[in-house]
């Protein structure tokens, strides 16, 4: 049987072993299949992998990587905010803030490494100034993290070299010019304990307290006190580049927030009189020295602090010796000797001077000026009495000296304060007992204002202190009843602050209605409303406070007061109320009457339809008897709040004679700066021909 041509071609390729059997004929169909699809599913997981891969970074992680390639290209930067400025009462600048830029270095890894070299290294040392000091072998000295986490190249860049020098930073992480705000003091030392000072945050602020590189943080006084009023809110500015590093464009993402303007209590004029009265009182404190035979004072340390009674806001608040707050908040300092001097603990004297340490707030032995509230006490609580006031006194077989050596006739409580009888409070402790009189003495005493705090905004204020027998509870550190007679005059355990004498003072002066003291009149624009007062009279009796403020007046009218040969009405055209104070103390005992503490208080106009205006609180450390500095201290105030001529060149009790041609300001204190603007415009204008 002949066959077809195909199926002759099929016969041959099974002979010659090169064709298929019909079963795997049958079977090409199917392994190829499996094949295509092994190799469709193999194709399929990897185009799936890849999506589910750019699904990951176009999406899940579009973020991160947006960030990582917007960072080669841009630079996120603090703004700092201002500081809130401060101010006078009267508009005067006391504290303000400027922008100033330094140049920091952060490392590197591995400086000697080419690839990790400063660009134009060279460019950016001689725009910013870079000292040698901060250089090694020519490059920037390499922080030491044990101490530090940067170097500060230089500091305050000159504002014509910032833009060059962004150009080449811009894009060196080791470098950055970072803005910081200065803080500046136009006034110098005016008002120094009172402002206080800020400086940059340290390490331990930063990792801590959450402050940023280069804040300030104030270190004393209001700028410390204040410090979450005056500080703002850093804003960020973020900066464009192009891949070579010159700025594109800048933008300002958070503005931030500048902190808040406070306008103080305190007045200029009365400020800078509290100032002059304290460096004029050297003087008078020599006269002291000189005059017991013991060597001069190189300056003096005091202070003082005046308030307007009526309201207990402070007109004026300083200590001496002084320092200049631009000292520290500048850097570099304007005047490092100065600034080394005021802290340097280990030269002589230092701990005496205390030169940053605000005297207005420290807590010292009050003598005398201590008996108007001893006086008050007393009497309230076991009545007014009369004694002699000789020159001695008996306690059993001790004596107890008055400072008079002669007989000063017969006294009650008024007239124990005018001539500061000490036989008068010695016999109030010991006729109920010294025990209980000091017990009585520490309750009553802390109610009128001592041993605790004044409410003045200052942080550091000191309360005082004082013990009474219930105190005394060891066999080594035993009570004596004369104890209790030396505290009745302010002596023995007894410390008080000026600022407690100038506090207890407006008290009395107020009848028992107790205000605590404040130094801020505005903050923010808005004006603080009075602080409330407080009735600390004992059941309603007022007539106590009334007979204290009678024998503050004999003080100053009364022959024999002790404050009347200087501001008695014959000698001063105003009248006014007072106390004197010299107080005893462990260099007095040591080196004799020269060293007492010399305290003066005193408010007035007294005698006149409306209630006293001013009230001052004057101290001297070691300056001699209150008689002394104290006293003139406030006499000048005095004339400077009332625009009263003195001339104590020619009249050694600085008098203001003649008093025929005194024209005292009396009002409040803008009629007083319109006395002055008058008297300075015709001292200005040329005399006619």
């Amino acid at each position: 049987m002949s066959r077809d041509p195909l199926s002759r071609r099929r016969h041959l390729r099974r002979r010659a072993g090169g064709g298929l059997s019909e079963a795997s004929a049958r079977d090409v169909p199917g392994r190829g299949g499996a094949r295509v699809r092994w190799m469709a599913l193999a194709f399929s997981l990897g185009f799936l992998g890849l999506g589910a891969r750019l699904v990951q970074l176009q999406v899940v992680q579009h973020s991160q990587f947006a960030v990582q390639s917007a960072s080669n290209y841009q630079r996120d930067e603090i703004v700092r905010a201002l500081r809130g400025e401060i101010r006078t009462r009267d508009g005067v600048l006391v504290a303000t803030s400027r922008l100033a830029v330094d140049l920091v270095y952060v490392g590197r890894k591995d400086p000697s490494d080419p690839e990790q070299a400063i660009p134009a290294w060279e460019k950016i040392r001689y725009l910013a100034g870079v000292k040698p000091e901060n250089l090694v072998n020519g490059q920037p000295r390499e922080p030491d993290f044990s101490k530090e986490a940067e170097v500060v190249l230089a500091r305050n860049v000159p504002q014509e070299k910032l833009g060059a020098l962004y150009e080449y930073t811009v894009l060196v992480p080791s470098l950055e010019l970072r803005e910081r705000v200065e803080r500046v003091y136009p006034k110098g030392k005016f008002a120094a304990h009172l402002l206080g000072y800020v400086q940059e945050a340290n390490a331990r602020e930063v990792e801590e307290e959450g402050y940023a590189r280069g804040d300030l943080v104030g270190k004393l006084g209001l700028e410390a006190s204040l410090q979450e009023t005056l500080t703002g809110r850093n804003g960020i500015r973020r900066r464009e580049v192009t891949a070579n590093g010159r700025p594109q464009t800048e933008r300002i993402v958070d503005p931030g927030r500048k902190g808040k303007d406070v306008v103080l209590t305190i007045d200029s004029v009365l400020q800078k009189a509290a100032e002059d009265a304290l460096r004029l009182a050297l003087k008078d404190i020599n006269e002291g020295r000189a005059h017991n035979g013991k060597p001069h004072e190189e300056l003096p340390r005091g202070a003082i602090i005046a308030l307007d009674p009526r309201t207990n806001e402070v007109l004026a608040m300083a200590s001496t010796p002084v320092y200049d707050p631009n000292w520290f908040s500048q850097v570099p300092s304007p005047d490092q000797k100065a600034k080394n001097w005021a802290v340097d603990p280990n030269r002589e004297g230092a701990k005496l001077d205390a030169v940053t340490a605000n005297r207005v707030v420290q807590p010292y032995p009050p003598g005398s000026v201590f008996k108007i509230a001893t006086t008050l006490m007393s009497v309230e609580k076991w009545g007014n009495f009369y004694l002699p006031c000789n020159p001695v006194y008996w306690f059993g077989r001790s004596s107890f000296k008055n400072w008079s050596g002669r007989p000063l006739g017969v006294v009650d409580g008024r007239k124990a304060i005018a001539y500061s009888c000490n036989p008068w409070y010695y016999h109030s402790a010991a006729k109920v007992s010294p025990g209980a009189y000091s017990r009585e003495l520490k309750s009553r005493l802390t109610e009128l204002g001592y041993f605790q705090k004044t409410g003045i905004e200052l942080i550091g204020e000191k309360e005082g202190s004082v013990r009474s027998i219930d105190d005394y509870t060891t066999r080594e550190d035993p009570w004596f009843p004369g104890m209790g007679l030396s505290m009745s005059i302010g002596q023995g355990s007894v410390q008080v602050t000026p600022a407690q004498v100038a506090w207890v003072q407006s008290t009395i002066i107020n009848e028992g209605q107790q205000r605590p003291l404040t130094v801020l009149r505005k903050v923010g624009g808005v004006l603080q409303p009075p602080k409330p007062a407080k009735d600390v009279t004992h059941n309603g009796n007022t007539e106590v406070f009334r007979l204290v403020k009678e024998g503050m007046y004999w003080t100053t009218t009364l022959p024999t007061g002790t404050s009347s040969t200087k501001l008695g009405p014959q000698f001063f055209p105003v009248a006014t109320s007072g106390k004197t104070g010299t107080a005893e103390n462990g260099q007095s005992y040591r080196n004799g009457y020269a060293y007492t503490h010399s305290w003066y208080e005193g408010y007035g106009p007294v005698g006149t339809q409306g209630p006293p205006t001013f009230a001052v609180v004057a101290f001297f450390q070691y300056g001699g008897e209150g008689y002394g500095p104290a006293l003139n201290a406030v006499k000048r105030m005095f004339a400077a709040r009332w625009c009263v001529k003195l001339d104590p060149e020619k009249n050694f009790m600085m008098n203001a004679l003649p008093l025929s041609g005194q024209q005292p300001c009396l009002g409040e204190l803008d009629n007083m700066h319109r006395v002055y603007n008058a008297r300075a415009a015709r001292a200005a204008t040329p005399p006619k021909p």
